[in-house]
């Protein structure tokens, strides 16, 4: 195999694959050593995988399951998750659209690592990534009905989860959203 084989099949999907990383571990530091830990993976296994009907599917698949392991990982070590770089952002969102985003990142974020491995995969390719069912199947190796099962399975747990937590009232187990905080 020659390196530039193996730079040209990944450089397509590069920046999707930090952007598919940093959404799940929300910390450079965690992003740059999960994508290491997938050019490793990708690197090993080139010669099975290189002819991969959709090599950026793939890519985001295994950038998702090596995310998701990460931050498992870093639960059972306890660690805390790292602030989200302000550089990342488009536009600079107000102190109330920061803390309202990162309410709802930790909320997500919790989400997907309490589902299956498989739905959290599903998911996160397909509403995260914007990947399409076709896509998000020939990532995961499996048919496409099956991917739709897996999705409609974590929309109708966050579905359930969801209004749990919106009709549970204020101090029993719930954090107000900075939705209900009022307007200044």
């Amino acid at each position: 195999m020659q390196p530039d084989d193996f730079s040209q099949w990944i450089a397509p999907a590069q920046s999707r694959m930090i952007n598919c990383t940093w959404r799940i571990v929300r910390s450079a530091a965690d992003t740059d050593d999960v994508i290491q830990e997938v050019l490793l993976h990708v690197f090993k296994r080139f010669a099975e995988i290189r002819n991969h009907p959709n090599p950026t599917a793939l890519l985001l698949r295994i950038c998702t399951q090596k995310s998701l392991d990460h931050l498992r990982r870093r639960k059972v070590r306890g660690g805390p998750p790292v602030d989200l770089p302000s550089n990342l952002s488009e536009s600079a969102p107000s102190p109330r659209q920061q803390l309202a985003n990162s309410e709802l990142q930790d909320q997500l974020l919790a989400f997907v690592e309490r589902l299956p491995a498989r739905e959290a995969e599903a998911i996160t390719l397909f509403a995260l990534e914007d990947l399409g069912y076709p896509e998000v199947a020939a990532a995961m190796n499996c048919r496409e009905a099956t991917v739709r099962v897996l999705v409609s399975r974590a929309r109708e747990r966050f579905r359930t989860e969801f209004k749990t937590n919106r009709t549970a009232p204020l101090g029993h187990n719930r954090t107000a959203p900075a939705s209900e905080f009022k307007n200044d």
